[in-house]
């Protein structure tokens, strides 16, 4: 058998394969145009709101929050898989390195959301508090030793089984992270976040002297490892057919009236296997309702019109493209090829479902950019949203069609 590092260093190379050719899809040129474009937007609008704010701002506060979840949030990629709990299971005592690997791996991989929510928040951050941006270095560093603080953490306290014990360490890790982070943005005095440095070193020592002789919980760490995957390839299987994804469906029979409303008859068939769908797979009306309520809340903080049109376009856009896999949701299925039906009822059903659901998120935009009677805006999201269902639902999604059905 090969020494145990080498099997690392093969799951890790699987691992970043298995990402890369993913991300391929994920980060084809619509996505890439539709987030320069936002990053653009964001950008600039959030350039305009830091020239407004004033010295008593509580940045302080905002940054400990955002960053404090983040760290807060450490997973361990371990990339075990179902078989290890036969064939690893008795090399445990040659492991040590294995899962020394595994929260280095871990670090690298998660310190770019670290890097970027602090570099995000330093024009806010030197605009309140009046400091240089040369600061970002040293607080960069601060944050990312609270990130292996949490890391090594998290290693603890996988070794205990009760999900409880979990929770409980999430939340007091949230606690002392933010408490942390807060004291170093607000530049309390020095003593106070020495104080709290002790603490965060007596709670890893405690928990380490309380986990020490406990086993490691492989069914545990490989349940975690294929949880993790399974979110990774839910959002994949939006943009491309993931092999690896295995659907869930959920009841919610407080939409069965929506269902019920499909007509019958032969050309309705597909239509209503398609609103089925919809309706009861997490991987799209999870996925709308997220778009929807997050451009919701956008739409409703922003005063600005423009930003208003852009936010309403851009995510009619997300949701639009990544509900188009949809379609080729049952082609793995024999079911759907018994039907003695043509394919133009399936195209015109997944179009007809498609042109709902974005109408139905389209009026939700027009109605909460009418808050505060604001109904110049609603209108101009209005007629925004009316030119985009044109070119999307009459050009994009033929052409979508044509190019995975008739070359």
């Amino acid at each position: 058998m090969k020494h145990v590092h080498d099997v690392w260093v093969n799951r890790l190379q699987d691992y970043n394969r298995e990402l890369q050719k993913y991300l391929r899809y994920i980060l084809n040129g619509h996505l890439m145009f539709v987030l320069v474009f936002a990053i653009g937007g964001g950008g600039y609008a959030y350039s305009n709101w830091v020239n407004t704010l004033s010295t008593d701002f509580n940045a302080a506060v905002i940054m400990a929050l955002v960053l404090g979840i983040i760290v807060t949030m450490s997973p361990i990629y371990t990339y075990l898989k179902e078989p290890d709990k036969v064939y690893l299971t008795p090399l445990e005592g040659q492991m040590k390195r294995y899962f020394q690997s595994a929260i280095v791996s871990s670090f690298f991989f998660q310190s770019y959301l670290v890097l970027v929510a602090l570099a995000v928040s330093m024009p806010m951050y030197v605009k309140v508090q009046g400091v240089a941006f040369v600061d970002f270095f040293w607080l960069l560093a601060i944050v990312l030793l609270l990130k292996i603080w949490n890391l090594m953490l998290r290693w603890t306290v996988l070794r205990h089984q009760e999900v409880l014990t979990h929770r409980v360490d999430m939340v007091c890790r949230l606690i002392l992270n933010v408490t942390f982070l807060w004291a170093i943005f607000a530049q309390i005095p020095l003593w106070v976040i020495m104080a709290i440095g002790v603490i965060l070193l007596g709670y890893l020592l405690a928990l380490k002297k309380t986990s020490a002789s406990k086993t490691i919980k492989w069914e545990l760490l490989i349940d975690l490892e294929q949880a993790r995957l399974h979110r990774f390839y839910r959002f994949a299987n939006l943009f491309t057919d993931v092999p690896h994804l295995k659907g869930q469906a959920k009841r919610r029979r407080w939409l069965d009236p929506l269902l019920n409303r499909s007509s019958f008859g032969a050309k309705h068939t597909y239509r209503y296997l398609f609103v089925r769908t919809f309706l009861r797979s997490d991987e799209y009306f999870g996925l709308w309702v997220r778009l929807t309520l997050i451009a919701s809340i956008i739409i409703i903080g922003s005063g600005i019109v423009w930003v208003k049109v852009m936010v309403a376009l851009l995510f009619l856009y997300l949701t639009g493209f990544q509900l188009m896999p949809m379609l080729r949701k049952h082609e793995l299925k024999i079911w759907p090829d018994l039907y003695p039906l043509s394919t133009d009822y399936k195209y015109d059903s997944f179009k007809g479902v498609l042109s709902n659901v974005l109408i139905v998120q389209a009026t939700v935009f027009i109605l909460v950019s009418a808050w505060g009677l604001a109904w110049f805006d609603a209108a101009v999201v209005l007629f925004a949203s009316v030119v985009f269902y044109g070119v999307f639902m009459y050009m994009f999604v033929p052409k979508q069609i044509k190019k995975w059905y008739m070359r």
